[in-house]
């Protein structure tokens, strides 16, 4: 603070992730779920998440299909590539797949698509495309559908635009007697962002995301990056999942590859973010990474050398020496190829209180990120906090919840100071992890909003303290900044929380010695000064009192409102209740709230 130094805001980073819900239900409109025919199939050779239909047929899983790697790779995945083939018997008869289950919003024009082909070369195919909607009369076409060589693929499509939100499904059929193959299936709304939803990279850019790392943590270990460098997403192969119960429970173990290289480029420019890509390290050689790092063009400047290696649930090495001597070879590969590049190294955390943890720490600190500090200068750090079970069936229980869970930002700043004291000046600290655990498979509420607030806090206090260069929630989309349904998203507590506290990016932290935990000012370039607070009390009203630093007029405020304190409960925006007077701006929070106040005039405009 003494050297003015605005807020970094690369705090307000956010990872993403092929993981869970975070893609396939989230971040992208495609609606087909294992839309490429990944895995195994079913009993009746139909690929998972689809059902055949038609009396007389037969379903085979092909081991050959529309799509591809764009190289091959010595990582070892099982059964990516596939097409779905379907044999119908009756002559006059119809037989196909189906799938159902899918939000169209009224009055939006969508698209569905499906590439196909003949079994044999030289035949020609009665192959229909049908959609329908909430059971009314459905929507099809017949196309004849031909191929002249091996390989060939054709693509059909049909577009329909429903009144009203409908719930509806897809068919691609074949008329018989005849066999025709499937290769990928798309359903996606003409509104869409390059695959992705308009409604949740709006969301991204309103919360202040600033950075995003790109393919994320775990799934870095799974990602085949040239594959990312196909244009076409209906060419790119599903990627298997090493930690398929773990990270695809949503998807059968597979992501669909859908968002490109390019795609994460545009989105990044949508939303004003930088990308923070993670190497696949085991997998990749070190001239693919350097390979890699050519191929972004100078768009990349921040690199993780490969995600946690320090746990066993990460493939490769995990010891600090074998790691640093694997991340060796490839950062100086990739600094060959660009001297500029800002790389950070991997390692093992202290995040909890038992004395291993700390040894762990110390022996990564001492064998891993010195020994790697010539050349990546920051190392990351993950933390995730885990809260008793979410009992609010008594206010008591209710009150130590939230005790609790506010607690959990002091807790992460004991860590963090622990891990600053072991890292000799000059390395830096990538907190490009952080979150409650299990926010996948909870109904978000107000707590998680109030978490987040209080670690955003600990950021903007303690950041230059601490040397931390980077932070990024893990991770927005469904987990829990922005939930995602059919017919719409929205920001939840967490979101909320992040959206007031982002715009503190870019100002310097105001001098006011004493302001109390839960209140943070900062002064911009044109003279206002900005302040959030937070109440993490779930039965008391607070009080603040901000000194103005001259300013005397609120020139905007706001007050997320809690509708409750279990989960499922929201914030709802409202005025706040705050005055200037006296060379103080005093501001009146209700339990569990939250709000922000921007102060200009006087003085300081």
């Amino acid at each position: 603070m003494k050297n003015n130094l605005k807020i970094p805001a690369r705090l307000f980073g956010q990872n993403v992730e092929p993981t869970r819900a975070a893609v396939q239900g989230g971040l992208s409109a495609q609606f087909i779920r294992n839309r490429k025919f990944a895995g195994k199939p079913g009993l009746t050779g139909v690929a998972a998440m689809w059902e055949g239909y038609g009396a007389h047929a037969t379903y085979t899983l092909l081991t050959t299909g529309c799509t591809r790697h764009a190289a091959p790779s010595r990582m070892f995945r099982r059964n990516e590539i596939a097409s779905q083939a379907v044999c119908c018997l009756e002559n006059g008869g119809e037989a196909g797949i189906r799938q159902g289950g899918m939000g169209l919003r009224g009055g939006v024009a969508h698209t569905l698509k499906a590439v196909v082909r003949p079994l044999r070369p030289g035949e020609t195919v009665p192959m229909v495309l049908r959609i329908r909607v909430d059971g009314a009369t459905p929507v099809e076409r017949v196309f004849a559908v031909n191929a002249s060589a091996e390989g060939e693929w054709m693509r059909i499509s049909l577009d329909v635009t429903p009144e009203q939100d409908s719930w509806a499904s897809v068919e691609v059929g074949v008329k018989g007697p005849a066999h025709g193959v499937v290769g990928a299936v798309s359903l996606l709304p003409a509104d869409h962002f390059r695959g992705m939803r308009a409604d949740v990279v709006e969301h991204l850019r309103e919360i202040g995301t600033s950075i995003l790392r790109w393919p994320g943590g775990n799934f870095a270990g799974e990602y085949r990056w040239r594959d990312g460098l196909i244009a076409d997403a209906d060419e790119r192969a599903p990627l298997q999942s090493h930690m398929e119960i773990e990270t695809h429970p949503y998807s059968v173990g597979y992501d669909q590859n859908d968002i490109g290289q390019e795609d994460v480029f545009a989105l990044c420019e949508r939303i004003g973010a930088e990308p923070f890509f993670t190497i696949n390290a085991v997998w990749d050689s070190p001239e693919e990474s350097a390979e890699w790092v050519r191929a972004c063009g100078g768009r990349v400047r921040r690199w993780s050398l490969g995600n946690e290696p320090g746990f066993g649930h990460m493939e490769g090495p995990n010891d600090p020496e074998g790691y640093a001597a694997l991340a060796r070879r490839h950062a100086e590969a990739m600094l060959r190829t660009d001297p500029g590049l800002q790389l950070v190294s991997g390692g093992c955390y202290p995040y909890g209180d038992e004395p291993w943890r700390d040894e762990c720490a110390k022996a990564w600190i001492e064998r891993s990120a010195k020994a790697l500090a010539d050349i990546a200068p920051c190392t990351s750090y993950h933390f995730y906090d885990r809260p008793d079970p979410f009992d609010f069936t008594t206010p008591e229980r209710t009150a130590a919840l939230y005790a609790q869970v506010s607690g959990f930002a002091d807790q992460a700043l004991r860590r963090l100071r622990r891990f600053r004291s072991l890292l000799p000046s000059g390395i830096g600290i990538s907190c490009d992890e952080w979150n409650l655990w299990d926010t996948w498979c909870r109904e978000p509420g107000v707590i998680e909003g109030l978490y987040v607030a209080a670690t955003l806090e600990m950021f903007v206090r303690h950041w230059e303290e601490l040397d931390l260069r980077y932070a990024c929630y893990y991770q927005p989309v469904n987990e829990k900044a922005i939930e995602v349904d059919p017919f719409g998203s929205r920001l939840t507590s967490a979101g909320e929380a992040m959206r007031l506290w982002s715009r503190h990016a870019g100002r310097v932290p105001a001098e006011i010695p004493g302001i109390a935990r839960g209140a943070f000012a900062s002064d911009g370039d044109d003279g206002s000064r900005y302040v959030t607070l937070f109440n993490d009390s779930p039965t008391e009203e607070r009080v603040f009192r901000v000194p103005t630093g001259g300013r005397d007029a609120i020139a905007a405020s706001e007050m997320l409102i809690p509708s409750g304190l279990e989960s499922g409960s929201r914030y709802g925006r409202g005025p706040a209740d705050a005055v200037v007077s006296g060379g103080f701006c005093e501001v009146r929070l209700p339990p569990a709230s939250q709000v922000a106040v921007r102060l200009a005039g006087g003085e300081s405009t």
